[in-house]
């Protein structure tokens, strides 16, 4: 069970899961080329007791002892996410703000307890699933007005609760790992079928928290659309539980007022998801294009075809070749991954009619298939950037991500507009760096883009940088008329930019909710708008 493994205080996933040498020089090999030989020296990787953490403000109560921490690397591991801007802010030699406490709760009745003793002593409460949030959606900023910070890590809350095997729902505790929802279900012969980047790090509570998205989502819909009931703690410790129906036209649907709301309007302590069976039919090809516009413009058919694809994703022609590079290998062209999947009927006429779409528009399917193809070196790549990122940050590198999603009339001049925005920072701010670009959800009415940076950085100047590029990409991807995250969530960092596409009346809704839900306002305290 990945509980067993250590979870990484200063970087990304698990220590034991580090990048080796092979891996290591692989990813120094493929910067060089694209900085043109001209690598930076490394500078050593903070350590856990290297780094400073504001001052503890708060004595904690030996009747909650069991369930809860103030040493220095769990407050550490919970200061922060995981994002670059987290990741870089460890390398600042300033005191790093961090939770006064850690609660560890094992059940419903220590949550209350520990959710009771908060509200009555005035202290901000940030739940923590996995601590993968790449948008600042878990770290203690600004918090000056409350008496202390408690961040409660609720993977101890956690495995299945109840399998409906005729109605295909499975209720899983709100702190179950990626790996372990799908371990449940495997001798049933069932799954859900929800594979983000971040799966062996996050939680059921936190990506339905968050909205997320994982493969096979453009078949199975992102994770609001698999919930069917929630469970969820108020800081007073009552419970609100939503009726497990399979639809309902009863009012405003209460389970969307918690997907989304990032721990600000109470703890999801579990969730009915709906599961499927696992396939026992797969197909899943690459098809190479000249260019990112013709991949588009398949993808774009296939999808208003009335074909469901498990999995549609395209490489533009820099990530492609970037993908191919980790695993020691040259491409050209962007890249198509297109996957059918399904539990009882065979899928070759779908993916037969889906590749003549293709050829229509100029894809050439790989041939062979297997190790050495295009789709294997990606999927090889995909659970493994992240790692890569750390490396390579010790180089003094800028890398990072951010994700929308747009109608399909505002492509392809959208990627364009939006790419050159960021490069252009990057070569104002930087002098020298690479942005490129993929798909990662697909949808009759459009689709999600999904951006990759990278940049040397001035000594000293790692998040002043970083926060120029972040700003301009997000001012462009708003001008463009797409939205701010497509899977990620809004976070801290996003606010700027949500604010214009949510409505104020809505974002007064919202407000009055939290005013009844949350009256004290300890939970996940500015993360919602001010206006």
């Amino acid at each position: 069970m990945t509980q067993d493994k250590t979870r990484n205080p200063v970087g990304w996933g698990y220590i034991e899961d580090a990048p080796d040498a092979a891996e290591r020089k692989a990813a120094l090999d493929m910067l060089a080329v694209f900085l043109d030989g001209k690598v930076p020296e490394p500078a050593a990787p903070p350590t856990a007791e290297a780094i400073t953490l504001t001052p503890a403000r708060i004595k904690l109560p030996a009747e909650l002892g069991e369930w809860l921490s103030n040493d220095h690397t769990t407050r550490l591991l919970h200061a922060l996410g995981r994002s670059f801007h987290d990741l870089a802010r460890l390398r600042e030699r300033t005191p790093l703000p961090a939770p006064d406490a850690v609660a560890s709760p094992d059940s419903e009745e220590s949550l209350s307890r520990i959710l009771e003793w908060a509200d009555q002593e005035r202290l901000a409460v940030i739940p923590f699933g996995g601590g993968s949030s790449v948008v600042g959606g878990v770290t203690p900023d600004n918090l000056d007005s409350f008496n202390g910070c408690v961040s409660v890590d609720l993977q101890r809350m956690s495995g299945l609760v109840e399998l409906d095997e005729r109605s295909r729902v499975a209720e899983f505790r709100g702190g179950t790992l990626g790996p372990d929802v799908d371990a449940a279900l495997k001798p049933q012969d069932l799954s859900l079928r929800y594979f983000p980047q971040s799966y062996f790090h996050s939680t059921v509570g936190g990506w339905v928290a968050t909205r997320g998205a994982g493969h096979f989502s453009t078949l199975h819909a992102k994770i609001e659309d698999q919930v069917q009931a929630l469970r969820v703690m108020l800081p007073d410790g009552r419970i609100s539980e939503t009726r497990p129906l399979p639809a309902s036209s009863v009012g405003i649907d209460p389970n969307r007022l918690w997907c989304g709301s990032e721990g600000f309007l109470g703890i999801i302590t579990s969730a009915r998801l709906r599961i499927h069976p696992r396939p026992r039919y797969r197909d899943t090809t690459g098809i190479v294009f000249a260019d990112f516009e013709q991949a588009l413009e398949a993808a774009r058919e296939i999808l208003q075809s009335g074909l469901w694809p498990a999995q549609l994703r395209i490489l533009d022609p820099l990530e492609h070749l970037q993908s191919r590079m980790m695993q020691g290998r040259s491409a050209e062209g962007a890249l198509m991954i297109l996957g059918f999947e399904s539990g009882h009927l065979p899928v070759e006429h779908s993916m037969q009619a889906a590749l003549a779409i293709t050829r229509e528009h100029g894809g050439t399917p790989e041939t062979g298939g297997g190790q050495g193809d295009g789709v294997s070196d990606w999927r090889q790549a995909f659970f493994r950037q992240p790692y890569i990122r750390d490396v390579l940050m010790d180089y003094g590198m800028i890398l990072d991500t951010f994700e929308t999603a747009v109608p399909w009339s505002l492509l392809p001049d959208f990627y364009h507009s939006v790419r050159e925005a960021t490069q252009a920072a990057i070569d104002r701010h930087c002098g020298h760096g690479i942005v490129m670009g993929r798909t990662t959800h697909a949808y009759p009415d459009g689709i999600s883009l999904y951006f990759s940076f990278f940049a040397r950085s001035h000594p000293g100047a790692l998040t002043e940088q970083w926060h120029a590029i972040k700003t301009a990409a997000s001012d462009a991807v708003m001008a463009g008329g797409g939205t701010i995250s497509h899977h990620h969530a809004m976070g801290r960092d996003h606010k700027p930019w949500a604010k214009q596409e949510i409505p104020l009346p809505f974002r007064n809704a919202i407000r009055a909710a939290k005013s009844s839900l949350d009256p004290n306002g300890i939970m996940n305290p500015g993360l919602w708008f001010d206006d």
